[in-house]
């Protein structure tokens, strides 16, 4: 019998196995896939200030980013440059490994290939059926932490899942003329959204688009492109995956917690899911830590839980939700004429600002810029 169970070995339930573990717990970490990282769909952005607070491991990283290029609808951009890295493009399946490893090295136990079929409460234990090569199997703890990411097919176990998700597509290509961040907006690219080319390496790139409806459709739209197709060479798979656009009601019950993209707990800006992540794991294992000292695994312990990682994330993910339901009713156009504002205007210096996982402020002072003020007056 484990002291915590933890379902889902990607980087937020890694972590959340390895601040627990070091602790003292014993730890049970179930994972579906074969192979940690085997099967991500993600750009592998992580910002400087997320590799220094998490002490993330720097062999993880491929290049650093310190230019962002916006392209219009209609092919004009605007470049933002930073005198020191913004962030860094990560190998996304080495990270997840190196940081399994770290909770392992702390004495967790992973189980890889084995899916979580029944999720049981009881008012003394936590109860996982689990399946493995076929076979059936129970396993048992104290208390449990889902941090499967946005799992549609996961069993309810005391919790809702988000309600409300764009999806995130994306292929990798070999690709020529890349060496910065490419972000392009457009209705006929990615509606109420936009589409990234985020160079790996001096040949190959990721590509893809965040969209309501119709993810792989946009994606190969985009890749057919005029500003695309005299670069492009090839591209493998397109990965499609569900991102949660606001967190969920309750993200706790008796032994139960709820963190990372299973919580709803990302950017809605631009959908990382990672610091944000991160920092409702270390609230979550205090939270548990403080359960396991008190013996105590109510549900009005875990409240504390909620009511913290929403005071540091929930303004942020509403800023986020609201600039989207606003750009959302720009036309071709508006974008177009405010990208060649941003060239001219005071909209660089406000973006200069911003920090890179922290979006309100710069959310609130571009709406503040008589642009928005014209065109969201009502």
């Amino acid at each position: 019998m484990h002291d915590v169970i933890v379902i889902g070995a990607g980087p937020i339930g890694s972590y959340t196995a390895y601040l627990l573990a070091r602790e003292g717990l014993n730890v049970g970490v179930f994972e579906r896939n074969p192979v940690i990282g085997g099967n991500v769909n993600c750009t592998g952005i992580v910002s400087t200030e997320c590799f220094k607070k998490f002490d993330l491991p720097g062999e993880t990283i491929l290049r650093k980013v310190d230019s962002i290029k916006a392209f219009s609808p209609s092919g004009n951009y605007v470049r933002y440059r930073s005198a020191s890295p913004l962030a860094y493009v990560v190998n996304r399946t080495l990270l997840d490994q190196e940081i399994n490893r770290r909770a392992m090295k702390e004495g967790a136990n992973v189980y890889l290939n084995t899916s979580v079929e029944e999720i049981t409460i009881t008012d003394s234990s936590f109860k996982v059926r689990v399946r493995k090569e076929g076979e059936e199997k129970e396993a048992c703890s104290i208390m449990g932490v889902i941090a499967t990411g946005l799992d549609l097919n996961l069993p309810k176990g005391g919790f809702i899942r988000p309600q409300n998700f764009l999806y995130g597509v994306q292929t990798e290509v070999e690709i020529e003329d890349v060496s910065e961040i490419e972000v392009h907006f457009g209705k006929k690219i990615a509606p109420g959204s936009f589409a990234w080319v985020v160079p790996i390496n001096g040949k190959s790139a990721k590509i893809g688009l965040i969209t309501k409806k119709n993810p792989a459709a946009f994606l190969k739209g985009f890749l057919r492109n005029l500003l695309m197709t005299h670069r492009i060479k090839d591209n493998n798979q397109i990965r499609c995956s569900p991102i949660p656009l606001g967190s969920i009601p309750k993200s706790y019950a008796e032994r139960l917690i709820v963190v990372g993209e299973a919580a709803g707990q990302v950017k809605t800006t631009t959908g990382g899911g990672i610091y944000f992540g991160l920092l409702c794991s270390e609230i979550a294992a205090s939270t548990i830590i403080e359960a396991f000292n008190r013996r105590d695994f109510s549900e009005k312990v875990f409240e504390e839980y909620e009511i913290n990682w929403r005071s540091e994330i929930e303004h942020e993910l509403e800023a986020g939700i609201l600039l989207r339901k606003l750009f959302s009713r720009l036309s071709d156009h508006h974008i177009n004429f405010l990208i060649d504002l941003a060239r001219k205007d005071g909209i660089l210096p406000i973006i200069e600002k911003a920090k890179f996982d922290w979006h309100r402020d710069i959310i609130t002072s571009l709406l503040q810029h008589v642009f928005f003020k014209r065109h969201f007056k009502k």
